[in-house]
């Protein structure tokens, strides 16, 4: 047994720590998350968001969205052209200079546009530029007090989800959640933030990828009332 814990001790260095965080991702999908694997299946992610759409429109009050990385656009363009209520509102929140840390094989920097922000015909949207540590407060204004959310975390990186989820949580609001790269940084951030801040969390649908996995994820998550850890 000593040598083994030897051995281990030797061989662990010469592997990177992202090397650790996938086989971490990997054995969230299998262990922590049960209920995800019994979630019904939806061929697209565009039939995963018109689920979402039904289950926010069934409130019969305006809808909040909110874009934690944004891009060109393509997806909160989705959501306000299929949520016509005037009084509901679009934030996309993103730096548009791209990944602040390297994701995966891709460097930070990538899905940058140079700083354009996409332009909308629609009044309801709002784009607020900036790394989202510098702009929740803004955020924070526009949707505090809208209890019908949304939010579409589409950051890709752990941290930059974690820190997403922490502040969301702070509304005490029970929404519906939306993950777009599941697999990896998304599943590790959200089994983190599941675990600090202790949370409900009930999966709604997914769509999979080519391995089989969760690619689109959605669901419903209920915060603690009775504690904030922000």
């Amino acid at each position: 047994m000593k040598f083994i814990k030897y051995l281990i001790r030797k061989i662990v260095p010469f592997f990177g720590i992202d090397f650790y965080q996938r086989l971490l991702a990997c054995s969230i999908l299998e262990n922590a998350f049960p209920s995800l694997s019994r979630a019904p299946i939806f061929e697209s992610r565009e039939l995963l968001w018109d689920f979402a759409i039904n289950i926010a429109l069934q409130k019969n009050t305006p809808v909040s969205f909110v874009e934690y990385g944004v891009h060109e656009g393509y997806s909160i363009q989705y959501f306000a052209k299929e949520i016509q209520q005037k009084d509901s509102v679009f934030i996309g929140l993103d730096s548009f200079e791209g990944l602040p840390e390297s994701w995966g094989a891709l460097p930070a920097g990538h899905f940058s546009t140079n700083s354009f922000i996409p332009s909308m015909d629609d009044s309801r949207v709002t784009f607020i530029k900036g790394w989202f540590q510098e702009t929740d407060l803004a955020l924070s204004k526009l949707i505090t007090g809208r209890p019908n959310l949304i939010v579409h975390y589409d950051a890709d990186l752990y941290s930059s989800t974690l820190f997403a989820l922490s502040k969301i949580d702070n509304l005490k609001v029970q929404y519906i959640a939306i993950f777009d790269e599941f697999p990896g940084h998304e599943a590790r951030a959200l089994y983190n933030y599941f675990q600090a801040y202790s949370v409900e969390i009930k999966f709604l649908g997914k769509t999979l990828d080519v391995n089989n996995n969760p690619g689109q994820v959605l669901c419903e998550i209920t915060p603690n009332c009775g504690s904030s850890l922000a």
